[in-house]
């Protein structure tokens, strides 16, 4: 046994030496290998790939045969391994510059910010299929990342990953750059948000991006927990393969949402008028089908912020 498995080794090795020989000769010609569609190669990718590999998934998205051989294999993974490693693939802002005079300001690129901290151990519930964990939220390629992946506690099926303020925050400019999630089943968000929790009034103002068409944005807000304010805009690109800036503008009588520094909708009717916390999340649906799209079990998926600001007007 002990000799079949260092002839493996041995025969897996020289594969891999010869594919790193074939990537570099032809690196001008190969897909990147992103794997799971978020923009970036990285070792997200290598692993959802070598999983495949392995049969512990049967799910693969994205463009798997970097090679273009027409076949999944090893050579596929070496060549993967190699383009984030040399990181030939990175992400574009295609957004609006931070507010570095906002009244408050985190920049994600620098790494943490005492005005937030990461949920962890609680569920929301209901349309949500997954608990917080701090374990997925991390700090890496200069942004925050927001990942849903298999629990690691295993007390729930999926862990996904909710950032918060410390504090509350009334009428004002909001703004973040992100980088949506592409995937059925899965929301990216952006939003402020009282309730029960903080003995306050259910008070929310959102930005949505679905997984299932990263192409639009969805609106809406609650006032005293009343809302169906929903609305859907076409961004005209795709949220996931890049940084854009999304923000809205909460006045005592409306709300007015922006894309990269455009106003694109304005609300009139039963504004909120509750401070709130400062919250981006990522997690998948359940019972939510007709909506989101059933969730196919791909992870881990990774939302990425590069910073947010407030500026009290």
């Amino acid at each position: 046994m002990k000799k079949y498995l260092k002839n493996g080794i041995i025969v897996f090795s020289i594969a891999l030496s010869a594919c790193a020989t074939a990537v570099i000769a032809n690196a001008a010609t190969q897909k990147n290998g992103d794997i799971n569609n978020d923009g970036i190669v990285n070792a997200q990718d290598a692993g959802n790939f070598s999983d495949y590999l392995l049969g512990k998934s049967s799910y693969i998205s994205g463009d798997a045969d970097v090679n273009a051989d027409n076949s999944l294999d090893v050579f596929d993974l070496c060549a993967i391994r190699h383009n984030y490693l040399k990181n030939t693939s990175t992400i574009t802002d295609y957004g609006t510059p931070m507010n570095k005079n906002a009244t408050a300001v985190a920049d994600f690129t620098a790494g943490e910010t005492p005005l937030f901290f990461a949920s962890d151990g609680w569920s929301n519930g209901s349309c949500f299929d997954c608990v917080w964990r701090a374990t997925q939220t991390s700090f890496k390629d200069n942004a925050l990342n927001l990942t849903l992946d298999k629990d690691p506690k295993g007390e729930y099926k999926y862990a996904g990953a909710e950032y918060r303020t410390k504090d509350f925050y009334g009428y004002g400019h909001y703004e973040t750059s992100m980088q949506a999630i592409k995937n059925d089943g899965i929301v990216s968000s952006f939003f402020t948000y009282t309730g029960e929790s903080d003995n306050n009034p259910w008070d929310e103002i959102d930005i949505e991006i679905l997984g299932k068409d990263t192409t639009k944005v969805q609106f809406n807000y609650y006032t005293n927990g009343v809302g169906k304010h929903e609305y859907m805009y076409d961004l005209g690109f795709d949220a996931s393969k890049g940084y854009h800036t999304y923000g809205f503008d909460w006045k005592q009588d409306h709300i007015t949402w922006y894309v990269d520094g455009k106003a694109v909708y304005t609300a009139y009717n039963n504004i909120p008028s509750t401070p709130g916390k400062i919250m981006m999340n990522v997690w998948n649906g359940t019972g939510v089908d007709d909506w989101l799209k059933p969730y196919n079990g791909n992870t881990p998926l990774t939302a990425r912020y590069q910073w947010v600001t407030y500026n009290k007007q």
